[in-house]
């Protein structure tokens, strides 16, 4: 795979937007979140400079393990019925909201997770959701491995789960999440964990997936490096490529052209609240 640099992401007064954990490409531009924000990026070109738009109320220590304890840990990051809609982890009780910012500009919504994580609990244990996607009306959750846990597990279950709690209503007692584990091997000897997913037409998506040596679902290690695989509509792995170097991707958005190569955006967290968060791109070539 070979990555063109598009640059690194700043805000307007210079900040950066670091920890970049979540990517969504439109007509409007490249919308970003930071797993350690209460702030969206939004970018209208790669080479500007972007806007903040803010998601939950308050500020965050600047302080690195008190700021770990109490950030919300948006990991995901969706277009979702003409806005868009952020995502904790649920690696920790404060990392169990989720956001909607409606299209054109509206308020942005806050609601809790909390039920559907405790659910979810129940066959996973210890969270870490990383990666989210929306194909047909079933939207998919990617937990990403710890260590004692399942393993790497695409979650799936009704969208209309998250309509229901975006409205206040309870979750629905008959729902019963169908989860499969899906093997991605390792990078450098050590294993791969999803970080981000996109879908494409036809059922197929991508995700990225990186080879951290984390020791748990919270705290964070060493990073071999990245990869971007391409899965079908039942979870078999049909290709994988690494990222060139010891980047960790954690934002991914693509787009299939006809033939069927596969545009990529990527972006990046150095887990280094001072580092802007590089925007790349690739190609994925189209599978003969």
């Amino acid at each position: 795979m070979e990555l063109t640099a598009l640059g690194t992401l700043h805000f307007q007064d210079g900040q950066p937007l670091a920890a970049a954990s979540g990517l969504v490409v439109n007509a409007q531009g490249l919308w970003v979140i930071g797993d350690d924000l209460l702030h969206l990026g939004h970018f209208r070109a790669p080479n500007q400079r972007g806007r903040r738009l803010r998601l939950l109320p308050g500020t965050l220590p600047l302080e690195a393990k008190a700021r770990k304890r109490v950030k919300p840990d948006f990991e995901m990051l969706l277009a979702w019925r003409g806005g868009l809609l952020a995502m904790g982890s649920g690696s920790l009780p404060t990392r169990e909201l989720a956001v909607f910012l409606p299209g054109g500009g509206g308020e942005p919504q806050a609601f809790s997770l909390a039920p559907l994580y405790a659910l979810l609990r129940q066959e996973l244990g210890v969270l870490n959701l990383e990666g989210a996607l929306l194909q047909q009306g079933v939207l998919s959750l990617l937990q990403r491995a710890n260590a004692g846990g399942p393993g790497n597990v695409r979650v799936q279950m009704p969208a209309k789960v998250l309509d229901a709690l975006l409205a206040g209503d309870a979750l629905p007692k008959t729902l019963h999440p169908a989860w499969q584990r899906i093997a991605l091997g390792l990078l450098d000897g050590v294993p791969l964990g999803f970080t981000d997913a996109c879908a494409l037409p036809g059922g197929h998506w991508l995700y990225s997936a990186a080879a951290e040596a984390s020791p748990d679902a919270v705290a964070d290690g060493a990073c071999s490096g990245s990869v971007i695989g391409l899965a079908d509509a039942q979870g078999a792995v049909l290709a994988q490529q690494r990222v060139p170097g010891r980047l960790k991707v954690e934002g991914l958005a693509a787009q299939r052209w006809p033939g069927g190569a596969i545009s990529l955006a990527m972006v990046c967290d150095a887990d280094d609240p001072l580092q802007a968060a590089p925007l790349l791109k690739a190609w994925w070539p189209a599978l003969s």
